[in-house]
């Protein structure tokens, strides 16, 4: 029987003492391959880092079982990976992490690392319930959700919508592009893609097809475009390409386009929370299901 452990935790990766997440799978499986046992558990703290997250899921995980074992913790977390195999020395979170050293003492442990929003399916249902987690001690927003705004005129509207299939191991986006009483449809299907990096795909495609002079407004589902456009770029390019925490940031080559289709014309990137009652996001609803339905 093999013992496996994802862990994921949610928060702002740019800021302490905010609300976080995390959610931690362990499963059993027999010599088929088969789940013989799942256990699945959560939680939270309204004040926390991302890090603190990542490892308290971790230790959770390891709480779970009853007695020594072996097993193998998935992570999308080199912070964790890199300190808890002793290639790293723990500056912060010393508390927690002699906890951990605790907990994990008797377990012969191997580690397998998965880069976030890459396709695996126990990574991606932990981040999904690490990011309810942190949701849910989110401190509520006194005013209404931001609605996509009247496009001026002469600029194009890009409603961009992605959607992954974790079975078909493909990613769909679709947009649909209004240039005043004109609308048009793009779409596409992206084998072994993130949906990350297919909204990011899907976001150079649209504009490519912009003429080059034209103002637009990218209306997108995916809150890490708008921030990454619109907030984390020049600190990337600062560090050399790096993120806060050293690592590489993932998707180069598709962010250093979209800075490249924004030189010589205004390009907005607007994160919308609520699409239920626009109907360019439903029919971008549409188009994905189309998309990864067709054979």
């Amino acid at each position: 029987m093999q013992i496996t452990i994802y862990t994921d935790g949610a928060c702002d990766i740019h800021a302490d003492n905010q609300p976080g997440g995390w959610a931690a799978i362990l499963q059993a499986t027999g010599d088929d391959g088969e789940v013989i046992r799942e256990r699945v558990i959560t939680g939270g703290d309204a004040k926390t880092t991302n890090n603190q997250m990542e490892l308290v899921a971790v230790i959770e995980g390891l709480r779970l079982l009853t007695h020594a074992t072996g097993l193998v913790i998935v992570s999308d977390s080199r912070y964790v990976i890199d300190i808890a195999t002793r290639k790293k020395k723990a500056v912060k979170n010393r508390s927690l992490w002699q906890e951990f050293f605790r907990v994990a003492d008797s377990h012969f442990i191997d580690w397998e690392y998965v880069a976030g929003h890459s396709g695996n399916e126990l990574n991606e249902r932990c981040d999904r319930l690490a990011v309810a987690e942190k949701n849910k001690r989110a401190k509520p927003k006194t005013h209404s959700p931001v609605e996509p705004a009247a496009i001026p005129k002469g600029a194009a509207g890009i409603y961009l919508s992605t959607r992954y299939a974790a079975k078909l191991k493909a990613t769909a986006w679709a947009a649909v592009v209004v240039i005043g009483d004109e609308e048009r449809e793009l779409s596409g299907r992206l084998e072994n893609k993130s949906e990350l990096e297919g909204t990011l795909i899907g976001a150079i495609t649209c504009l490519e097809s912009a003429p080059g002079a034209l103002d637009c407004i990218v209306f997108t589902a995916q809150e890490y475009l708008s921030k990454g456009m619109n907030q984390w770029l020049p600190g990337w390019i600062a560090k050399g390409w790096k993120t806060r925490g050293g690592e590489c940031v993932k998707y180069q080559n598709h962010w250093r386009r979209l800075r490249q289709l924004k030189e010589g014309r205004q390009v907005q990137f607007r994160f919308v929370k609520t699409r239920d009652a626009i109907p360019e996001f439903q029919r971008g609803k549409e188009l994905t299901a189309e998309v990864l339905n067709h054979d």
